[in-house]
């Protein structure tokens, strides 16, 4: 190739490149020849000037593969050699979006239904020997019923509850204080002290020989703790008395050149000494041996007795039952009772076996 061609080449080139960056339509430009292009040439050589190198393209335009067998290719790497399964690849499942957790809200708290209380009493007994101030621990009990619903919210757990018997305990400490009295040494008195309910203490008084003022006050302590309650007593006039089986007891029994005769010691003549004693004996002899024996007979040795006598108190009464009693053995039922201004009036009993020989 000739200068002359080559420098015509080039020029074509050039403007090829120059065209494609202005974005220009060769087929719309006009007046251009080949001419025109030959004077264009000879303009540049007498400037002296060379026509500019040929444009190379990119060793890979973006969208051209170059797969030419051991080329290395550092911008655009050969694709990985084909798979041996040809199979194709199965999508990507998609699943739908899981939904937060669901709390359904929690059960009501259990219901307490109250039932009652439970009494709970204690019997204080007081001689002449007993302190004036005892203190006892009570302890009552409360029950009722825990019920557990399943509904909350419109939700339900299932079922439609249950209730459970549940019980709980109160206690305190109960204090008596009793004022300054006269007690005989065979007297007792008898006070019952019941816990009504946490803060409710009662006293019953029907077996004390006074009667008293009772006054009663509750301390809830601190917090709850160490509850006391605390009841004074202060007595009054001593109650008529109580007749005691134990008054009254058999001294002897046998028979004098009178009959039989029954003698009766009494063991608080002193205390009752100037009111008046009823005494009635009651007595049956037990047959000793009744093995074959006929039943007219048996009959016969049931003998009986009854005598009542009406005395002055004193230590020693005299009962005359019979005559001629048979000898034997006799179960004797002694009863009694006292007229006087320390007396009730009530009857009391006791029961002795005697012999007559």
């Amino acid at each position: 190739m000739n200068k002359s061609a080559a420098i015509l080449f080039a020029a074509l080139l050039s403007m090829g490149a120059s065209a494609r960056a202005a974005e220009v339509d060769f087929d719309g430009v006009k007046g251009f020849s080949l001419e025109s292009i030959e004077e264009m040439i000879a303009d540049q050589e007498d400037k002296g000037h060379k026509p500019p190198p040929p444009q190379h393209h990119p060793v890979n335009p973006p969208g051209h593969n170059n797969n030419t067998p051991g080329h290395n290719n550092h911008h655009n790497p050969p694709p990985p050699p084909p798979s041996h399964n040809n199979h194709p690849k199965p999508p990507t499942p998609h699943y739908p979006p899981v939904p937060p957790p669901y709390h359904p809200p929690s059960p009501p708290p259990p219901q307490y239904h109250f039932g009652g209380y439970e009494r709970s009493c204690q019997t204080l007994t007081f001689t002449s020997q007993s302190p004036l101030s005892v203190t006892r621990e009570m302890t009552m009990r409360e029950f009722g019923e825990e019920c557990q619903s399943f509904y909350n919210g419109g939700y339900s757990y299932g079922g439609h509850g249950y209730c459970r018997p549940v019980s709980n305990y109160h206690s305190r400490k109960v204090t008596v204080n009793i004022g300054p009295r006269r007690l005989e040494s065979w007297e007792t008195e008898r006070l019952e002290v019941c816990m009504e309910a946490p803060k409710r203490v009662t006293v019953d008084t029907a077996g004390m020989l006074y009667h008293y003022t009772v006054d009663t006050k509750n301390d809830e302590g601190f917090l709850g703790f160490n509850r006391r309650t605390t009841v004074t007593m202060t007595p009054h006039a001593k109650k008529p008395s109580q007749p005691d089986s134990k008054e009254l007891s058999v001294a002897f029994a046998g028979t004098t050149s009178q009959g039989a005769v029954l003698m009766i010691n009494d063991n608080r003549a002193d205390y009752f000494r100037g009111e008046r004693i009823t005494i009635t004996a009651e007595g049956m002899r037990i047959p000793g041996n009744v093995d074959n024996m006929p039943v007219q007979d048996l009959l016969d040795s049931f003998a009986k007795f009854e005598i009542t006598r009406t005395f002055d108190v004193s230590r020693a009464y005299e009962l005359r039952l019979m005559d001629a009693p048979r000898p034997g053995k006799y179960m004797v039922t002694l009863k009694f009772y006292r007229s006087g201004p320390l007396s009730s009036g009530a009857t009391a009993s006791t029961m002795e076996m005697i012999e007559i020989r």
